[in-house]
């Protein structure tokens, strides 16, 4: 069996999986392992039988156990040993090369230590991949994106328009033998998370930089997963119990997929940063509905903050799959930036109506280049009533543009939807007020008291 059919059925077909380090620094083991005569070897078995439950994967990395020493190999060996032969082995080496070289390394991971993939370094070209992919059943996971905050200086440098990072990935989906390797990327870093997932939908990533490093398991599922493995080496390894670290990581995990009237893992992740980066008040404040609410979301703030706006981009995006339409069309003001950004990750054309005809020049109502009977897909920030929405959709169809789609990140669920709607538009949002207050206040970035009070002012408001 293919090693990621192998992850398939260990996930029990979710895609989703937990990946667990096996990290042997000597500074970090319990004092009870060193009353054993290898440390080390006892440690690490005492972690598999914690874990093996749920992992669906284990990956010890090498250079740990190079660092041991001349009795290093030796315990990787072991350690490999005690893993049961239903659980697949990455070995975590980072290997890069080519010719004799790269067959060395490969017969080394395959043959000697007998894993059932390896991460490797791709900056050699597709011959590293060659004598690792020879091997029949095995895989690969070509680092792409790392988690390290170093990573920028050479990951994000412009190529053709396009980071770095996204240039190789797009350059190793045409290699020979690509189409059966995985990506790494770190979960610090969720904007390249959802950049490569929309350019690789079906690759498996696997995803280390969680807990210590500041990566977030909800973030990371709702913005790559599935297929995906979340690696996680000290969050589990320096837990006082591994395999309870260990269930309450993959509990997590499979929580921010979604489910059971849970707010989706996506909408879990946009409330987190509309929090952080202030696009979300509370106080009291009048809209330009004329509606007065104890909340204001401020997305014209997301200028500011280019990696959160090119996230945000991608979450839109994920909505206007499957819609058809031949260009969008953003609302001003707010929503110009982020059309942009929409219209820079899909490739996909951008107008926009102007709030006010031009008094000089052309005298046009609609900034770019269309033509009559072409269908445009609306995009907003925030839906209210459907008001302004409407004016700016009278303006395109005058034009004899045809709209059928409205996309807006947040929904304040203040009767806008059903005038839509009525009207015969589709209307799809990223999150809803609802789920947004939930999720803030399960977070604890609110009280519970502070949701309460500013769904009831909503709720007793003129709708």
């Amino acid at each position: 069996m293919e090693f990621f059919e192998r992850l398939h059925e260990r996930t029990r077909g979710t895609r989703l999986g937990l990946c667990v380090g096996l990290d042997p620094a000597p500074a970090r083991l319990p004092a009870w392992a060193h009353r054993h005569p290898d440390p080390a070897l006892a440690f690490l078995r005492w972690i598999i039988e914690a874990t093996a439950e749920v992992a669906a994967a284990y990956k010890p990395n090498l250079a740990f156990y190079l660092a041991l020493g001349p009795s290093g190999l030796e315990t990787l060996r072991a350690v490999r040993a005690a893993i049961p032969p239903e659980i697949p082995v990455i070995l975590d080496g980072k290997f890069g090369d080519i010719g004799w070289t790269a067959e060395a390394y490969a017969q080394f991971a395959f043959e000697v230590l007998r894993a059932d993939a390896v991460t490797l370094n791709p900056f050699l070209g597709p011959e590293t991949l060659r004598p690792f992919r020879s091997r029949e059943g095995r895989g690969i996971f070509l680092l792409i994106r790392t988690s390290n905050p170093g990573a920028e200086a050479v990951q994000e440098l412009p190529v053709q328009g396009e980071a770095f990072y996204l240039a190789l990935a797009r350059r190793v989906l045409s290699w020979p033998g690509g189409e059966g390797v995985g990506f790494v990327v770190g979960a610090t870093v969720p904007h390249a998370l959802a950049a490569l997932r929309r350019l690789a939908p079906d690759r498996w990533f696997l995803i280390p930089g969680i807990g210590p490093q500041g990566g977030d398991p909800a973030t990371a599922v709702a913005l790559a997963g599935p297929p995906a493995l979340i690696a996680a080496s000290r969050e589990i390894l320096e837990a006082p119990d591994p395999g309870a670290a260990a269930r309450s990581l993959l509990e997590r995990m499979q929580e921010a997929a979604g489910g059971q009237g849970r707010p989706s893992a996506a909408a879990r992740a946009l409330a987190r940063w509309l929090f952080e980066t202030g696009c979300i008040r509370f106080g009291e404040f009048l809209l330009k509905s004329g509606q007065r609410s104890p909340i204001y979301l401020d997305l014209r703030r997301l200028v500011t903050f280019p990696r959160t706006l090119e996230a945000v981009a991608n979450l839109y995006a994920a909505l206007l799959e499957g819609l058809v339409f031949d260009r969008l069309a953003a609302l001003p003001y707010a929503a110009l930036p982020i059309g942009t950004a929409v219209a820079l990750q899909t490739g996909r054309p951008l107008i926009y109506p102007r709030k006010e005809a031009k008094a000089y020049g052309t005298a046009q109502r609609i900034e770019g280049d269309f033509h009559p009977g072409e269908t445009v897909v609306v995009l907003d920030d925030v839906l209210t009533t459907g008001a302004s929405k409407r004016e700016a959709i009278q303006i395109l169809e005058e034009a004899g543009l045809r709209v059928t789609d409205i996309v807006v990140l947040v929904d304040r669920e203040q009767g806008g939807r059903e005038e839509l709607e009525a009207a015969g538009y589709r209307v799809h949002a990223v999150i809803t007020l609802t789920d947004l207050l939930e999720t803030l206040a399960a977070e604890g970035w609110i009280s519970p008291e502070t949701r309460d009070r500013v769904r009831a002012e909503l709720a007793g408001g003129a709708r």
